[in-house]
């Protein structure tokens, strides 16, 4: 009989992050010590779910090591996306209740029926409880002077930046800035938008740690261009 395959523990309740990792077939455990191209069970806990899946090292470093899942049944996969939706439910309940407790209604009521001169002058000088209203209310209107507001901050630009339908302008506006770009956050979403351009998912996956490059080259979230670029890259540099 073959010895035990090694077991590798997963607690998602501490990174909610780390269920929507999963669901698109490979995630990083920190202070995982498995060799490379070891098989391991993978035993994934949220709340009051357990879920032991077939798991292979693909890479490791000093902080822990990337696991890609093997033979995930069609259940399994059912369940880890339950797990993932549960999590961005709570994260999404914890966000909405955390933001409205900061934004009081009357922000709500005075920013609606502004004219596009008020808009954007509010877009470019408001505060944050004024800006999250004013995109949430008025949308790709106010993109553009949201971005060109100096206070504007790092999740404001995440969440313009995973717009699908942000003109390219825009979207070369956030690549070209060198601070956003060094954001974990905003980086992440870029790489999720259809409109990034061959060289701007190239100057955005240059800047990713060689352990989030290995997970970008098989995320199902990120698009099939942003995959093979992550894995020329890798190609390039083993």
């Amino acid at each position: 009989m073959g010895a035990a395959r090694p077991r590798v523990v997963l607690q998602l309740d501490d990174d909610n992050q780390l269920a929507r990792d999963l669901v698109a077939g490979g995630v990083f455990v920190p202070g995982c010590t498995v060799a490379v191209f070891e098989d391991c069970e993978l035993v994934v806990r949220g709340g009051d779910t357990e879920l032991t899946l077939a798991a292979r090292v693909v890479f490791s470093n000093a902080n822990g090591a990337g696991l890609e899942l093997v033979d995930c049944s069609p259940e399994a996969k059912a369940q880890l996306a339950a797990m993932a939706k549960a999590a961005t439910l709570e994260d999404d309940e914890a966000d909405e209740e955390a933001e409205q407790r900061r934004i009081p209604l009357n922000v709500h009521e005075r920013l609606r029926g502004l004219t596009l001169v008020q808009q954007i002058k509010v877009a470019q000088h408001g505060e944050i409880s004024e800006r999250v209203v004013l995109e949430r209310i008025y949308g790709k209107t106010v993109w553009d002077p949201l971005l060109r507001n100096p206070r504007v901050t790092a999740p404001e630009v995440a969440r313009i930046a995973r717009m699908g339908a942000l003109p390219r302008p825009l979207v070369e506006l956030i690549v070209g800035n060198g601070a956003w770009l060094q954001i974990p956050e905003i980086r992440r979403a870029l790489l999720t938008n259809p409109r990034l351009g061959t060289d701007q998912i190239m100057r955005v996956l240059r800047l990713l740690p060689k352990h989030e490059l290995k997970l970008a080259a098989i995320q199902t979230g990120y698009t099939q261009a942003v995959r093979d670029a992550a894995k020329r890259i890798l190609r390039e540099n083993p």
